[in-house]
């Protein structure tokens, strides 16, 4: 009967010991999940720049606002154009205007921006292509309609904002393999 206890013993302890292993196994997968998010989440960054150097920045901004500018408006037809030269004018001005209310908003009233989940932009940008087509370039350039100008922003910000995201992952991506290279 020793032999049958001593036996049976062993079984336990080996049945313990497995019990244990499982155990920890499940508690390392508990942790390989915690770790995952169940929900992704998209956010589209409507503030990102192209480089922390503010004149890369602008000539950057400069470029594809002229792309997407230049492209929508001869795509889609929302303005009356005498001369394309104009959408070069429309542009520096945007963009200064941008830059500008951009760095001050992010600086110094965050609070706006993020209780209008930076819609202030699309409503500021609004604002500056209504301007510029009411005041500043009234026999040049004008909107065919007056919702051509809210129309026009909405798709040049999808747009840009596409551009940009994909710009931010393309340089985060090259930074990623130039740091597992060294």
């Amino acid at each position: 009967m020793d032999n049958k206890d001593k036996d049976i013993r062993k079984e336990i302890e080996e049945l313990e010991k497995l019990i244990n292993k499982v155990k920890k196994q499940n508690e390392e997968e508990k942790r390989k999940q915690i770790k995952k998010p169940k929900n992704t989440v998209v956010r589209i960054n409507l503030a990102a720049t192209y480089s922390s150097n503010f004149w890369i920045n602008i000539v950057f901004s400069f470029l594809i606002n002229f792309i997407v500018i230049f492209a929508v408006l001869k795509l889609f037809e929302f303005a009356i154009i005498t001369n394309d030269i104009f959408i070069i004018y429309l542009v520096v001005i945007f963009t200064g205007f941008e830059e500008t209310y951009r760095r001050y908003l992010l600086t110094k009233q965050v609070r706006v921006v993020l209780y209008t989940s930076g819609l202030i932009f699309t409503f500021l940008n609004i604002l500056i292509f209504y301007f510029m087509d009411l005041v500043l370039f009234e026999e040049t350039f004008s909107f065919v309609n007056y919702l051509y100008p809210v129309a026009f922003v909405v798709l040049f910000q999808a747009i840009r904002a596409v551009i940009k995201n994909l710009y931010i992952r393309l340089n985060h991506r090259s930074a990623l393999k130039k740091i597992k290279r060294k």
